[in-house]
């Protein structure tokens, strides 16, 4: 017989995989989007400038880290919220999103041009949350039957959390999230050694936010107070 938590974990896989699917989609297109307006057509040449999700989506990569996920799950059970612990295994190397080509040559401004093609990841599941809300809003008031109607709020629901979730951490900046590459386009030539530095030993870093106790309270509890706080504002401006 299937044990709960093996129900539990396929359960949230099932919920899971389309919301990182979009969440993903959202960013890459972004990513193309901002680099053809800063002046780069290569993203867009090599099919990234779609909604697509075949375009963004490293599949072999994506079910990877749903096996490790289902595999690992148990052992951080209760310890780290599962959201955080695919971010987790993102952080470690795995890949589900296919990076999205930048020619930074080809920026009409470089320093500018570079910021925005960082900052678009956040900002594209920023939209996608806000047009969940909106879908949100729809499902909520439409004549639908209950086992639909808390279906759909559940996944609008985990939509705009993991969205929200990604878009706050993609703004820090410390690699391997997007705002760790913007040091290199906001900080003097003369701080490239410490860049350096930091671009080498970020995973050490990664691993005290994520399970030094007392640090990884507080770093958990910014992520989701920041993205809440953005949550809120949304809600506030739908409903």
């Amino acid at each position: 017989m299937v044990s709960n938590y093996v129900l539990n974990i396929l359960s949230d896989i099932a919920l899971l995989f389309p919301v990182f699917l979009l969440v993903f989609t959202f960013k890459g297109f972004f990513q193309a989007l901002f680099a053809r307006l800063a002046g780069d057509r290569t993203a867009q040449n090599d099919g990234f400038l779609t909604l697509n999700p075949l375009a963004h989506i490293d599949v072999l990569g994506f079910l990877t880290i749903l096996i490790v996920f289902f595999a690992i799950g148990s052992l951080l059970s209760g310890a780290i919220p599962r959201a955080f612990l695919f971010i987790l295994v993102v952080a470690f190397g795995a890949r589900i999103g296919i990076p999205v080509p930048i020619n930074e040559s080809n920026f009409k401004n470089y320093r500018l041009g570079g910021i925005l093609t960082t900052l678009s990841g956040s900002l594209g599941n920023f939209v996608l949350a806000f047009v969940s809300v909106l879908m949100l809003r729809l499902v909520i008031y439409a004549t639908l039957p209950k086992y639909a109607l808390v279906t759909m709020v559940k996944i609008f629901d985990t939509l705009i959390e993991i969205a929200l979730l990604y878009g706050v951490l993609d703004l820090i900046p410390l690699p391997p999230f997007d705002a760790g590459r913007m040091l290199r386009y906001v900080l003097p030539y003369s701080a490239s050694n410490a860049i350096s530095w930091l671009e080498e030993h970020s995973i050490f870093i990664i691993l005290l936010l994520f399970f030094m106790p007392g640090v990884s309270d507080v770093f958990f509890n910014f992520i989701l107070f920041a993205s809440s706080f953005i949550k809120k504002i949304m809600f506030g401006l739908v409903f």
